[in-house]
């Protein structure tokens, strides 16, 4: 799913582009379509999910350069971690200030925006604090409709 217009995108790999020329780095379509392929989905996607895109307009991209793309991108500051569901690292390339609500049935990751009047101290235990992230664990309306489904039919 487009969540941000294709000139944004453009812009964004435009200073992607940028960056890997500064450090040396090769261009090449690949490392791009991995790029575009996080800027356009919202739903946080893990590695492999990423792969699996990029392969359908690169069959020989491996898995090894998507992992190697998303490492550079996130030394960028381009890309972050988000969350961690089972056992599979999810990724944001938006990269504002946001929050995140998780679902504790599928792991379904979104984005949500609003201010928590958090006055965080400079330092905190010793740590410089560079900012923080709040994760709101819930149901989400899916998995509250396929419960309400399986609470019915074992009912009837």
């Amino acid at each position: 799913m487009l969540y941000i217009s294709l000139t944004m995108i453009k812009d964004k790999v435009d200073l992607f582009i940028k960056a890997c020329r500064s450090m040396g780095l090769r261009i090449t379509p690949q490392r791009v379509a991995v790029y575009e392929v996080l800027l356009s989905r919202d739903d946080h996607p893990t590695a492999e999910e990423v792969y699996n895109e990029v392969k359908k307009r690169y069959p020989f991209v491996s898995l090894a350069t998507v992992y190697r793309t998303i490492e550079t991108l996130e030394q960028l500051n381009l890309v972050k971690r988000v969350a961690y569901w089972g056992n599979s690292v999810r990724y944001d390339a938006n990269i504002q200030e946001h929050h995140h609500l998780i679902c504790t049935k599928c792991g379904t990751i979104k984005d949500v925006s609003f201010d928590f009047g958090l006055n965080l101290p400079e330092k905190l235990y010793g740590y410089k604090v560079e900012g923080y992230s709040v994760h709101i664990y819930g149901v989400c309306p899916a998995c509250q409709q396929k419960e309400s489904l399986r609470s019915t039919h074992q009912k009837n």
